[in-house]
């Protein structure tokens, strides 16, 4: 076989174990979702789901205050097996967009959550403090409906097929 493919059953076994579809780059076997806000400044969310079975893998929720040019970065979460493949860094990309100035906080992180926030800050100039800052506008929008889910196209890498932020800067 050419190039290292795998035939048969076997091949299509161990591709699919890898999350690989022939014929397909890995990003067209998923769907990402995007859930605005239901209230100012309330609850945001990404979800990034494989298909067929949209079960989501890395899921991000947050909020963003205009009023205030706050943002506050709820629960970030990669499943094990998808970790150190860019969902993150992209996830936060989306997040950013339009208030990349905003100050930003994130809840409580684990070990790996806190290296991820540091390499972040690092590669973006953003200071993502773990002091959960959410504002008056941010509090009073808890528990207000969050819009309907929308399909989304993915989030593009800075060049084609290499995440924003290298494995060098701990993101990838």
């Amino acid at each position: 076989m050419a190039g290292g493919e795998r035939g048969g059953l076997w091949g299509r076994l161990v591709d699919a174990l890898r999350g690989h579809e022939r014929g397909r780059s890995p990003e067209e076997g998923e769907v990402w979702t995007y859930s605005p806000p239901g209230a100012p400044a309330g609850y945001r969310q990404l979800r990034v789901c494989r298909v067929p079975d949209g079960d989501d893998f890395a899921r991000l929720t947050w909020q963003v205050c205009d009023e205030c040019r706050r943002g506050l970065v709820r629960k970030i979460r990669v499943d094990d097996r998808w970790q150190r493949r860019g969902y993150g860094s992209r996830m936060m990309t989306r997040a950013l967009r339009d208030c990349a100035t905003y100050s930003w906080t994130t809840t409580k992180q684990s070990e790996f959550g806190e290296s991820f926030f540091t390499a972040l800050a690092a590669a973006t100039g953003i200071e993502f403090s773990p002091e959960s800052r959410a504002c008056d506008h941010m509090r009073a929008a808890r528990g207000a409906a969050r819009g309907e889910f929308r399909r989304e196209p993915p989030q593009p890498y800075d060049s084609p097929g290499e995440p924003r932020w290298t494995h060098q800067d701990g993101l990838g």
